[in-house]
């Protein structure tokens, strides 16, 4: 679902928290942290946002689910 929000621009970072908090209430535990997830690409490795599997970030997928990167 897409949506598009317009807002002043001084209640730009406050509508952001809102939406983020709503957001995130929808979301259980582990989905809430994989969403959040950075993967360092300029590791040697690194954990799957998505699955968890931990491959060289050299790899154009993850071998675990197939998540493309970059």
């Amino acid at each position: 679902m897409t949506f598009a929000l317009a807002v002043a621009g001084a209640d730009g970072s406050a509508a952001a928290r809102l939406v983020r908090a709503q957001w995130a209430a929808e979301l259980d535990p582990a989905a809430l942290a994989a969403a959040e997830c950075a993967v360092d690409l300029d590791a040697a490795e690194a954990g799957c946002p998505a699955c968890g599997a931990v491959f060289a970030t050299s790899a154009p997928r993850c071998p675990g689910c197939g998540l493309r990167f970059g």
